[in-house]
């Protein structure tokens, strides 16, 4: 037995280092003699005012015959897409489009009832609530009324962000660096992060009923934008060097 441990140790001895290292632990980077390397993290905040108007209506019509019904809200979603399609500035996606049997809850007859949707967007708020009034005048219920962050605006504050964050990061490494008597410092590895935006709505208009009377002129909705925060940070390992 004294044999068998005397020649396991024996063999531990001369492997290399580099597989005596597999059964364990990784080792820590390589590094010249003199150098340091330290962790380091910034994180950068902005609030960034909503840019993009998004609102969501509907058409909805019953009827006992489902061809009927079924050219009622074609012809009238075809009108509403010829009067989208006059503002340049509005873009316009047309939703689900459903037909299904239901019933009277008082009559208890059979009824057939079809809709349609369309979502409108645009960073022109006033052309996009003009139009909004123009389709509930055309008997459309708007759903759903509000702002959020354009896709676009986002990007670039957060490329903003990120160039913050990296000159953070250096400035807190060269300040580490003369601290400890080093040279200079760089940075070796880094890693964006993400994080999630969160909004802020002071205010969102609903609706899900139009005006029974044809006659009335229904006012234009209105609504208010609020902000969005974005944040971002940055990890990152900066080499100190003597």
């Amino acid at each position: 037995m004294r044999l068998i441990l005397f020649a396991v140790s024996a063999l531990l001895l001369i492997l290399p280092q580099n597989a005596v290292a597999q059964c364990g632990a990784s080792p820590a980077p390589d590094i010249p003699d003199g150098h340091l390397m330290m962790n380091f993290s910034a994180t950068e905040r902005r609030d960034v005012e909503q840019d993009l108007l998004v609102t969501t209506l509907s058409y909805s019509a019953t009827n006992r015959d489902v061809s009927t019904l079924q050219n009622e809200v074609n012809s009238t979603m075809k009108k509403v897409l010829e009067r989208v399609k006059r503002e340049k500035k509005i873009e316009a996606q047309t939703g689900a489009y459903q037909v299904y049997e239901t019933s009277d809850p008082r009559t208890k007859e059979r009824l057939w009832r079809g809709s349609q949707n369309i979502t409108l967007k645009s960073r022109n708020a006033d052309d996009l609530l003009a139009l909004s009034g123009d389709l509930q005048d055309m008997k459309l219920a708007t759903h759903g009324l509000s702002y959020t962050l354009d896709p676009e605006t986002a990007a670039s504050v957060k490329d903003s962000l990120m160039e913050a964050a990296l000159i953070k990061l250096q400035q807190r490494a060269d300040r580490a660096a003369k601290a400890l008597g080093k040279s200079s410092a760089s940075l070796r590895e880094v890693t964006v992060v993400n994080e999630d935006a969160s909004y802020s709505n002071p205010q969102m208009y609903e609706r899900s009923m139009v005006a029974e009377d044809d006659a009335m002129d229904m006012a234009a909705p209105v609504a208010q934008a609020g902000e969005t925060t974005i944040s971002l940070s940055v990890n990152a390992t900066a080499v100190l060097k003597p």
